[in-house]
């Protein structure tokens, strides 16, 4: 089956981590971009990372206890679970591929280990066999494999697969590859997804996603320098409606084509604007003090199939809301094992045992 893993890198890193007009010192100073650096403050004290005492310490503070697997090969990962797991249920999984060259040490700080224990979820942070993630495609099962044989309660209709940076083109090879596994997906910022991969090229390397959908989330910085919005030339926006018609599966899509989307990054809504695509839905929301743009393809019902989210004067950063927001989407959908379909549950509530651990339990009468 042939995959497109998008390969290559800005030459500049500056350039990759903002657009011309970025100021370096603002963001600093900001919310979002304090927030940023508090997150990886455990990386920066611990460089080495792994089993260090004082990670697995702070990581059991928030509740969740860190392992790690295969150390010091490229089959290396780190699982993380929530601290007093109920024997009788199963957890969702969210499998989160890291950026280029980010060791695992960095990438468990981008906030999916934090939401382990309030959320109820397994996150895995994988080396996918390099410093970019060449051997996503086979990891993925082993490592399943993996904690299936380790008895881990991994609920597996629930299986969703992120990723920033070359951790997004290795999560969009995920999502052609193992359709019938991935319940959803978030490659983030998802530019260079669509900008070098070559789906457009090959009907055959989405083959396995004919007759299922991919529920897809995409969180983003509009001074981004890397993985950059609007999509910039005619065959990043036919890889960007190959996604959207044929792996995501949005009902009664019609290809944007590059002309209509440069047309449209001047439109007077804000989140149409700073795409370029046709949204069936868009709305704000503010969080870290930034403005969030999002917009919405949908489903028959309405319902949210391909979100686009972009924070207004963001870099190449991921910043304290990009896991809850990637989050909130995915927990929402399931995929079916025997018919592969994807199922859709409005309402996902994982915070019941949280609330009865702190009531007095009822005492039985004799």
């Amino acid at each position: 089956m042939a995959q497109f893993m998008p390969t290559g890198a800005p030459k500049d890193p500056k350039a990759a981590w903002a657009l011309p007009g970025f100021d370096q010192d603002a963001f600093d100073a900001s919310p979002a971009g304090r927030n940023v650096r508090a997150m990886q403050e455990i990386h920066r004290g611990v460089p080495e990372g792994g089993m260090h005492p004082e990670i697995v310490e702070y990581w059991a503070r928030l509740g969740v206890r860190k392992e790690l697997f295969d150390e010091g090969t490229d089959g290396e990962y780190a699982v993380f679970t929530p601290i007093g797991m109920d024997p009788e249920r199963q957890y969702p999984l969210v499998y989160v591929s890291h950026g280029g060259g980010e060791p695992i040490a960095r990438a468990e700080t981008s906030g999916f280990a934090a939401l382990v224990q309030r959320e109820q979820f397994i996150a895995v942070y994988p080396w996918n066999g390099g410093k970019s993630n060449d051997a996503v495609e086979t990891e993925f099962p082993r490592i399943l494999a993996a904690l299936e044989d380790a008895g881990a309660p991994v609920d597996p209709e629930r299986i969703y697969a992120v990723g920033f940076s070359a951790g997004s083109d290795a999560t969009g090879v995920l999502a052609c590859a193992y359709p019938d596994v991935i319940a959803a997906v978030s490659p983030s910022p998802g530019g260079n997804l669509f900008a070098k991969g070559r789906w457009y090229e090959s009907a055959d390397s989405y083959r396995r996603n004919r007759g299922s959908r991919m529920p897809l989330i995409s969180v983003a910085g509009t001074l981004d320098g890397g993985d950059r919005y609007p999509l910039e030339q005619p065959e990043h926006v036919a890889n960007f409606d190959v996604w959207m018609e044929h792996i995501v599966g949005v009902p009664g899509y019609e290809p944007v084509g590059f002309d209509r989307s440069v047309a449209l990054r001047g439109a007077t809504d804000p989140s149409v604007a700073a795409f370029g695509f046709p949204f069936a839905r868009t709305f704000q929301h503010r969080l870290e003090g930034v403005e969030w743009l999002f917009g919405d393809f949908v489903d028959e019902r309405g319902t949210a199939l391909a979100r686009f989210v972009t924070g207004v004067g963001l870099p190449h950063a991921q910043t304290a809301s990009q896991a809850p927001l990637i989050w909130d989407f995915v927990k929402h959908f399931s995929r079916n094992r025997t018919t592969g379909e994807s199922i859709y549950a409005p309402v996902v509530v994982e915070a019941v045992d949280t609330v009865l651990a702190a009531a007095p339990q009822p005492t039985t009468a004799s």
